[in-house]
């Protein structure tokens, strides 16, 4: 059995295609997770797959090892992750599995998975491989469109006010949100401007990735030449969104977070999750409004374990990606994020950049990133966190976070790639890049050999 370990990750699984991920592997990993399926008497499972090129294949696979292992397969093809989300909540074992390299390179994908309504780590799926073996009788294999399901629940979710009148532009970024988002937004009455909606895994006009700014350059010159309200990018998958206002401005999720909040507690009073990388802020805003915030590290795999734990009304991260537990289903979805933004500006009489900035300003670095290896990240933040001689408040859920009297910085593991993951805020922009220094100064200190150049 020839399987790389380090594709097993806490989030998810994720390699590159065909070196670490294919149709070998991905069948030894349908065995895998066969085995946990019996263990807990499931015996059938949704899986989908989003449009990258070695998807139909992987799914194919993926599927034909799942029936050997007596598994019956829903077969639900072209997919964002929330729609197999979804698909999963409607299955009696409330199970799902989705192959996706978000918004990885073009060349690598990987594996989502919610077994028995729960998030299931990469790791465990590792600890469970083994070659094959006489599974018994074989399963069985329908196939199913869930689109029209989806877009029948969310309507009904949604309340919006004359939605004819908002003008939005989608930016797809030819990944699996094309087949669902315009569709969507459409329905619900929304005059629409799509971008890149055809599914292509070539991605060939830009990376299906709003955490980086130049991926959104796109949108932003759309926004500006239509005068559009708003205007959503969406990642690989769709389980990520990014916001563009009426002006132009790229928006952080943290700040979208704190309209979710204001909007939510304004009705309910409750829990609401946040990852390390969400600014001071977001908590001070949500204990303001009578809610209770928790911080979770960071991944998907946290922030639904922590709302889960908490029964929280809503949970997010820097990432982009949104968890609606208070009238939705608690999984990360861009779409149905996108849309509940939209449903928010048509019950205002204000405008997304008025809203936005209702809320108090800080100063605030987007994701910053650090090349390293998979092999080294993680000593690295452990020889940070011992050696460090920063004086403030240290929090160690996931890296290190300290907290100052003006601000606060973070350096912490990727879960998805071989880099070191940094943010800083600042009450002015002169503190937030005093913060920055300490920290790369600190870093260069303890980990000389690292070559300290931020992308």
């Amino acid at each position: 059995m020839n399987i790389t370990s380090s594709i097993f990750r806490e989030n998810d699984i994720r390699g590159t295609y065909p070196e670490q991920i294919n149709e070998n592997t991905i069948k030894l990993v349908a065995y895998a997770i066969a085995r946990k399926c019996k263990k807990h008497e499931i015996n059938s499972i949704a899986v989908g797959r989003d449009g990258r090129l070695s998807g139909p294949s992987l799914l194919e696979s993926f599927c034909d090892g799942l029936l050997e292992a007596g598994i019956h397969v829903n077969n639900i093809g072209l997919v964002t992750s929330p729609l197999l989300y979804f698909a999963a909540k409607k299955e009696e074992s409330k199970s799902g599995i989705m192959i996706t390299g978000s918004h990885n390179p073009k060349n690598h994908n990987g594996i989502k998975m919610v077994i028995d309504d729960k998030p299931v780590s990469g790791t465990e799926i590792f600890d469970l491989i083994r070659n094959s073996e006489d599974f018994g009788k074989k399963g069985e294999i329908k196939y199913t469109d869930i689109k029209e399901l989806y877009l029948e629940e969310v309507s009904k979710n949604i309340s919006v006010q004359k939605p004819e009148e908002l003008k939005i532009v989608l930016d797809c970024g030819n990944g699996a949100a094309g087949c669902i988002a315009p569709d969507l937004f459409k329905a619900l009455g929304f005059s629409v401007i799509e971008l890149f909606s055809e599914v292509d895994g070539n991605f060939p006009n830009h990376h299906p990735d709003p955490g980086k700014l130049e991926n959104l350059k796109d949108l932003i010159a759309e926004v500006e030449k239509s005068n559009a309200d708003v205007g959503f990018a969406f990642d690989g998958d769709g389980d990520r969104v990014g916001l563009v206002t009426n002006k132009g401005e790229v928006i952080f999720p943290d700040k979208l977070m704190m309209l979710f909040s204001k909007d939510i507690l304004s009705r309910d009073k409750g829990k609401i999750v946040f990852d390390v990388k969400c600014s001071n802020q977001l908590e001070n805003l949500i204990t303001e409004q009578g809610g209770i915030p928790i911080m979770s590290p960071t991944g998907h795999f946290h922030i639904k374990k922590a709302i889960k734990k908490n029964n929280a009304l809503l949970g997010g991260e820097m990432s982009g990606h949104i968890f609606f537990n208070d009238k939705w289903y608690g999984f990360d979805d861009g779409h149905y994020a996108a849309v509940r933004i939209a449903e928010i500006l048509t019950n205002s009489d204000k405008n997304i950049s008025e809203l936005i900035n209702q809320f108090p300003q800080s100063f605030s670095t987007p994701e910053l990133n650090i090349t390293v290896t998979d092999e080294t990240k993680f000593s690295v933040i452990e020889d940070f966190e011992k050696n460090c001689n920063l004086d403030g408040e240290k929090i160690t859920i996931d890296g290190l976070r300290v907290n100052f009297k003006n601000g606060w910085g973070l350096i912490r593991a990727s879960n998805t790639t071989p880099k070191l993951v940094l943010r800083f805020e600042g009450d002015s922009l002169e503190e937030m890049n005093e913060i920055k220094d300490l920290f790369l100064s600190e870093l260069s200190r303890i980990c000389p050999n690292i070559d300290i150049n931020l992308d």
